[in-house]
């Protein structure tokens, strides 16, 4: 259900410049109108939060012959072009449901004479925030083979967010989803460099990304490199580690200084450091210090960038040329990390190539046995901080791999009793600052049409949920990708601390 915010106009605030040149005599002898009081409102926006509006209105009119029209605007715009700008409403009471970026509205009122021409106005601010900075946001296929946007909370599920934003679902089905803290940008409100947390949003024909703070669109295919206009790149994916961002696209890998406050930039990408014929897949090597490990088509393998974005270094090689890139993923099991890319070669059968991400070295190309339900699976992804395992979905059930044994366990979900189709871990780690912050949650999704359920596990014991899903949501369109948004307060320690952190700082792709 809808929440409603009912506010009570008063005062005039907007004055009527009103020209009797009419026979009627005496002005005081024209009926008046009067709005009555104000009262200064706060809204949460894209949450489905409808601001209902009643005014006292009094007038020796009537009420046939008055017309009621409510307008929104930026302060400053009765400047440029006047405040008429934008109608939200048309009837004497306005219930106007609130999907804006976070700031100081005006919602002005005017009340006009229809036979006369006479006007009466009045105003009151409304003061819009966001849920944007701390939620798992849930990259989905729209029924028609596009993409839109979910937003879990505390306070439930927001839908369709591009849609609410931009009019319209992105073109092109799911890519990858990016969350990067703190990433370099020019503040469209103020013309300052800054850095912010961002959400990178990929698809099969477009890209944009919004920050997290109000979901104000920054960056898109045109504006996120400095081939403006001309630019015919294509985007897979961005992460950020050890104080360089790094972007994947179809010309290859570019990177860009992402240091914190002291060295700010436009955020926009040069030519690739790196040309390459690269996927979306890339992973943090121990947090960066050891660079970016990432797949190569080129190659047929795994290839590392430094950490000083200056030396590339072949880790692993598939020496038949055959093999594709299906998954990677990273996990820790007490010091040791270890990254891995899954690939499938043209006969169906499927290879783990597994390196050290503390030495940035190749510890084996593992071919799988074709029996291993991680050979057949749909779905798989790290379990990243808790256990050597990669989760697998085969059958609509979920196996759990382990990296060291190879062999597999199915994995109980206390609770759930339909079977799954999707799995990500989604999870935090801070050696410094406020380690209340980390998190680690196992999520699990059942689709069925064009309906999906997720449920969130944590009390994550070795990688498998021990009690019963803390949190259950259910929303429309086909899963692609899940990634945690976490608060801003943590932003400048991923930049800072996390290279310098034994574990890595949050999933990158899957």
């Amino acid at each position: 259900m809808a929440k409603l915010f009912t506010v009570v106009l008063a005062p005039l605030f907007l004055a009527c410049c009103y020209d009797d040149k009419s026979s009627l005599g005496n002005p005081d002898s024209v009926p008046a109108i009067t709005i009555g009081n104000m009262e200064e409102q706060s809204v949460v926006s894209y949450a489905g939060n409808i601001l209902t509006i009643t005014p006292e209105i009094k007038s020796g009119y009537d009420d046939s012959d008055l017309q009621y029209t409510w307008y929104l605007y930026v302060d400053k715009s009765h400047s440029e072009g006047g405040f008429r700008q934008t109608v939200i409403g048309r009837e004497r009471n306005l219930n106007y449901e609130v999907n804006l970026s976070s700031g100081v509205y005006v919602v002005a009122l005017e009340v006009k004479v229809k036979s006369t021409g006479l006007a009466q106005y009045a105003r009151t601010n409304l003061n819009v925030s966001t849920e944007f900075s701390d939620g798992f946001y849930v990259l989905k296929e729209t029924v028609d083979g596009n993409t839109d946007l979910d937003l879990v909370t505390t306070n439930g599920l927001s839908s369709n967010l591009l849609t609410k934003i931009l009019g319209a679902p992105l073109k092109g089905t799911p890519v990858s989803l990016a969350m990067v803290y703190q990433q370099n940008y020019v503040n469209p409100d103020n013309n300052e460099m800054e850095m912010t947390n961002m959400l990178n949003i990929f698809t099969s024909a477009d890209y944009r990304a919004f920050r997290t703070e109000d979901m104000k669109q920054i960056f898109d295919t045109r504006s996120i490199c400095y081939a403006g206009e001309e630019n015919d790149d294509k985007y897979y994916n961005m992460c950020n580690g050890n104080g360089y961002g790094f972007l994947m696209s179809r010309n290859g890998v570019s990177a860009i200084a992402m240091t914190g406050a002291t060295s700010l930039s436009t955020g926009k990408f040069r030519l690739p450091v790196v040309e390459d014929n690269v996927t979306k897949h890339i992973q943090m090597l121990s947090g960066g210090q050891r660079g970016m490990a990432f797949w190569s088509n080129t190659l047929h393998g795994v290839r590392n960038i430094d950490k000083s974005v200056v030396n590339v270094t072949d880790l692993s090689c598939d020496s038949t040329a055959t093999q594709d890139c299906i998954a990677s993923g990273i996990t820790r099991k007490g010091t040791v990390e270890t990254v891995w890319f899954l690939t499938q070669d043209n006969e169906g059968n499927r290879y783990l190539h597994i390196i050290n991400g503390k030495m940035a070295s190749l510890n084996e190309i593992r071919k799988l046995d074709a029996g291993l339900h991680i050979s057949k699976a749909t779905i798989v992804s790290a379990c990243g901080g808790s256990a050597s395992y990669i989760y697998a979905i085969d059958g609509r059930k979920l196996y759990a791999y382990g990296i060291d044994s190879d062999a597999e366990v199915e994995v109980q979900l206390p609770g759930v009793n339909e079977p799954v189709d999707f799995v990500t871990n989604q999870w935090l780690s801070l050696m410094f600052g406020d380690k209340q912050l980390n998190y680690d949650n196992l999520i699990v999704g059942s689709q069925e049409g064009d309906t999906y359920k997720l449920w969130f596990f944590d009390d994550l014991v070795g990688g498998i949920p021990t009690v019963e899903a803390y949190r259950t949501v259910t929303g429309s369109g086909k899963i692609g990708f899940i990634r945690r948004c976490t608060p801003s307060i943590i932003s400048n320690l991923v930049i800072g601390m996390g290279p310098r952190s034994p574990m890595p700082i949050f999933p990158t792709s899957e």
